[in-house]
């Protein structure tokens, strides 16, 4: 029902109504003013028109159409594509295809690739990414600066694709985070890589074929349930949670198919060089709950302790 409900607003958007600014590609009109019938033909003008007014909480619609250009997104500005597959942002050679600037946005029907990191949110961003691909970046995927792991800054990735970025797909720093019902595969390095003190799901995605593992954590102060999820076919582990210090966390691994990984299945990696006061394995009792997963064919077993 909810996916129902996505599609549905989703389609009507793509319509073209309701929408404060327009942007086409491909318009042939001399004028400019951001109108339907006058579209701006770059994102960039729409962005540059709204913050030089100081506008807030504008909706861009974006037609089908490739725009050669990075983005910077600010004053709460939402930019909704007409197609996610023939809206295409392509920022082949910049430092990132969208940036989100201190600001509540949301990115949906578009692909963005071709840039160092095609996506970067700041400290002072919450961000939602939904029914977007993003791909073939020369770095990460999407990079989440650290921030506060509380509402105000979340960030949300929801019914997209991260493919094909040279190192990491989506690579988080402390922060509140959703990332379900996506497809992270093929990028040169993790799926999904996880820094200290994050807050959390991880849940219903398809995360395979990635270089090194699937998902990657460091367990210092992490509350994160990963749920539902496939993880298949990673060159090192499905899952790696790395402990680096005696500081506790909560990860709860659930209903999730862990199979036929390079590695491990889980692997626990251990570089607290002495801190832990307790043995290993008692600590991650505490710290690591498993339930109803479905783990096997892993190249090294199913899970490593080293």
């Amino acid at each position: 029902m909810a996916l129902a409900a996505f599609l549905l607003f989703f389609g009507h958007s793509a319509n073209g109504d309701l929408y404060d600014f327009y942007v086409d590609a491909g318009s042939v009109q001399e004028t400019e003013d951001g109108s339907e019938a006058y579209p701006f033909k770059t994102i960039g003008a729409a962005v540059r028109r709204i913050e030089s007014e100081s506008l807030d909480n504008k909706n861009v619609f974006v037609k089908k159409g490739t725009y050669t250009e990075q983005v910077d997104l600010a004053n709460d500005t939402n930019l909704i594509g007409e197609d996610r597959d023939e809206t295409i942002i392509d920022a082949t050679g910049q430092a990132y295809g969208i940036y989100f600037r201190s600001t509540n946005s949301q990115l949906s029907n578009v692909t963005v690739k071709k840039a160092a990191t095609n996506i970067r949110v700041n400290k002072r961003s919450r961000a939602v990414i939904a029914n977007c691909t993003i791909k073939e970046s020369t770095s990460d995927g999407i990079i989440v600066d650290r921030s506060s792991n509380s509402k105000k800054y979340k960030f949300t990735f929801k019914h997209g694709s991260v493919e094909n970025s040279g190192k990491r797909g989506i690579y988080i720093f402390k922060r509140k985070v959703e990332i379900r019902n996506s497809v992270i595969k093929g990028n040169g390095e993790e799926g999904i890589d996880l820094h200290t003190s994050l807050r959390g799901t991880v849940r219903d995605n398809e995360i395979k074929s990635n270089g090194e593992s699937g998902v990657e954590m460091i367990l210092a102060g992490t509350k994160i349930s990963i749920k539902g999820n496939s993880l298949s076919s990673n060159g090192a582990q499905g899952i790696a949670i790395q402990v680096y210090n005696s500081r506790r966390g909560t990860v709860k691994l659930t209903s999730n198919s862990i199979r036929n990984n390079d590695r491990y299945g889980v692997r626990y990696a251990r570089y607290d060089r002495g801190k832990l006061k307790i043995k290993f394995r008692d600590f991650l009792k505490k710290c690591v709950k498993l339930k109803r997963n479905s783990i096997g064919s892993n190249a090294d077993g199913d899970y490593g302790y080293q």
